[in-house]
């Protein structure tokens, strides 16, 4: 089913529900990420617009064939990517098959969906996720944009996003990557903080999608059986400025790479194919 002109189709494939009181304010993270593509479109491409559609692939749910949509999200989740589940396997042979066999279809995914992309098309370059040694990364924290990317997408030196994840990807160097690849950038207590391929994948180990709000819930359902003072801290991380707006907008930048021109800090700017 062809998307009409002027029309972006996007798969959400849901890893996961939120927790009860983000459900029931918020709704599915699909619905969530779908509010905030619709806003950044407005400020970058006000002539397109978003469509999409939920799946729950922890129950095996999976669009009818990829080509029925231009980019493929994986959201987050408690799971790891690693962890031995029929639906995660699934998942991480889906994720190649699109990569491999539907070029048109473009990929993005978010903590867990960061993580799971990584692992099933970077596996072969020596790509894994593991649980990190550091510990837990949470709240907002400051990336430090490689000059790589800075060049290729965003020209800032960092981006400050929410984070809740323990598990990261570990990839042994940049010349490991495909040529045609890009580290995103990296904290103090992760080196891998997104991927870039033109036209093809994008992935952010933060959250553009959490606010205060969705974090901090979330954090407490994480950290309930958590030291008081130590959750206390963790909240106090949580509760700060953070730059989900322009990660937003560089998603949908990435989604319309090559296709139509968009709205860029200086003015209108076509995106390279």
């Amino acid at each position: 089913m062809l998307a009409p002109p002027g029309t972006i189709r996007i798969a959400m494939l849901n890893a996961d529900t939120p927790v009860p009181n983000v459900v029931a304010k918020r709704g599915s993270y699909g619905n969530i990420f779908h509010d905030l593509l619709v806003a950044a479109t407005s400020r970058v491409a006000p002539h397109m617009t978003i469509e999409s559609e939920d799946f729950d692939v922890v129950r095996g749910e999976y669009p009818r064939t990829p080509s029925d949509f231009d980019t493929i999200l994986v959201t987050g989740s408690a799971s790891s990517s690693y962890d031995d589940n029929e639906w995660i396997k699934r998942l991480d042979s889906y994720l190649l098959d699109v990569y491999q066999n539907y070029p048109q279809v473009r990929l993005f995914g978010s903590c867990f969906g960061h993580q799971i992309i990584c692992q099933s098309i970077l596996r072969e370059h020596g790509a894994f996720v593991a649980k990190n040694p550091q510990g837990w990364e949470i709240g907002v924290h400051e990336i430090r944009v490689t000059s790589a990317y800075r060049k290729a997408c965003y020209d800032q030196p960092s981006l400050r996003l929410q984070f809740i994840h323990s598990d990261n990807v570990n990839i042994a160097s940049t010349e490991a990557l495909p040529s045609s690849w890009t580290i995103m950038g990296s904290t103090d207590k992760c080196a891998v903080q997104g991927v870039y391929e033109p036209g093809r994948v994008l992935t952010y180990q933060g959250h553009f999608e959490f606010d205060r709000f969705i974090n901090s819930e979330t954090l407490k359902v994480f950290g309930s059986q958590w030291d008081a003072e130590l959750l206390q801290i963790a909240l106090d991380n949580v509760d700060r400025e953070d730059e989900s707006e322009a990660a937003a907008d560089m998603v949908v930048r990435f989604i319309m790479e090559g296709r139509q021109a968009v709205q860029g800090n200086g003015g209108l700017m076509t995106p390279p194919v």
